[in-house]
């Protein structure tokens, strides 16, 4: 029986949505709206019910606290590819807005990799530190399963320890290689000796333009593999197009505007940064979890929809 105009409005913003049944809704308009409500629905719902947004906080301290680490990380390899100084150079380059926090966090990592050189002691100290980043990893991934309901995850303890590793290997060299793309687009034009002229905005544009790419694709990446459930990549694909625009949108704001900046450097002075940072990491992973949100309610209203076609059929 297909449901009338009445009932679809009474029911559309009600809990009882869910009794609607896109293939009795006549209207082809009215059954896509339908269906986008549904997964606003299921995407906000599911958000609030998992309290996500106090495990997105829980998640930016664990960063906070691996950052540091990370970057010893990070310049442990470059050193051993004799190229710690241009690193360092292009970081200021990309990150200028927060000088301070940089310095301190180069000063630091620093510190880690000359207590790793001092002797067993120093290497057991980084060891403890590098185990920030696993831990941390354990904790994304916690929080990714618990968007799709898992609470035990049935994953071998050797095989995720196996490609947490295997993270940690090549995530210096993509942090190297994505650093010297962003400052090989941004000085491009003065490299080739061409002069923009009213087209200057051009690198610049392309610049956001390959970073929304690359944001598109690491999520996607993580929305498909990090759950323990598996997960269609279409949906995946779907969520990170729009979590990416949103995100590459709030760093611009955010590295471009520095809202509160003038404030919080009256209040806080130099350590101003650091709830800057602690800001712009919950905001990042509220963005991030959405996203993740997106894609689980993708999946399940779809299959949703296509089970109970079935079940009519």
């Amino acid at each position: 029986m297909a449901h009338d105009w009445k009932e679809i409005k009474e029911l559309l913003f009600t809990n009882k949505i869910w009794d609607l049944k896109l293939e009795e809704i006549p209207s082809h308009a009215w059954k896509r709206f339908v269906h986008f409500v549904q997964i606003v629905r299921a995407t906000v719902d599911t958000f609030a019910e998992n309290r996500m947004g106090f495990q997105c906080v829980a998640l930016s301290y664990f960063v906070t606290l691996a950052c540091i680490p990370f970057v010893a990380l990070v310049f442990f390899v470059s050193n051993g590819l004799r190229i710690s100084d241009e690193v360092t150079t292009l970081l200021k380059e990309v990150i200028p807005n927060n000088a301070e926090l940089l310095n301190i966090a180069l000063d630091k990592a620093q510190n880690i990799i000359n207590a790793a050189h001092s002797g067993p002691v120093g290497v057991v100290s980084a060891i403890l530190f590098i185990w920030t980043i696993i831990w941390l990893m354990f904790q994304v991934e916690r929080v990714f399963n618990n968007v799709w309901g898992v609470r035990k995850i049935p994953r071998n303890i050797l095989k995720r320890f196996g490609f947490y590793l295997g993270f940690m290997i090549l995530s210096p060299f993509i942090v190297i290689i994505f650093t010297y793309g962003i400052a090989l687009y941004s000085n491009a034009t003065s490299l080739i000796g061409w002069d923009m002229g009213y087209f200057a905005f051009f690198p610049k544009l392309l610049g956001r333009l390959l970073f929304y790419a690359f944001t598109v694709f690491t999520l996607s990446a993580m929305y498909k593999y990090i759950p323990a459930p598996k997960v269609r990549y279409k949906f995946a694909l779907q969520s990170a197009i729009f979590a990416a625009l949103v995100f590459v949108g709030f760093q611009y704001l955010y590295l471009e505007t520095q809202v509160f900046v003038s404030r919080l450097n009256a209040v806080y002075g130099v350590i101003a940064a650091i709830p800057l940072f602690l800001i712009w990491l919950n905001f990042s992973w509220q963005i991030v979890i959405y996203g993740a949100e997106l894609t689980y309610s993708l999946q399940f209203v779809n299959e949703n929809n296509v089970n109970e076609s079935e079940q009519q059929v």
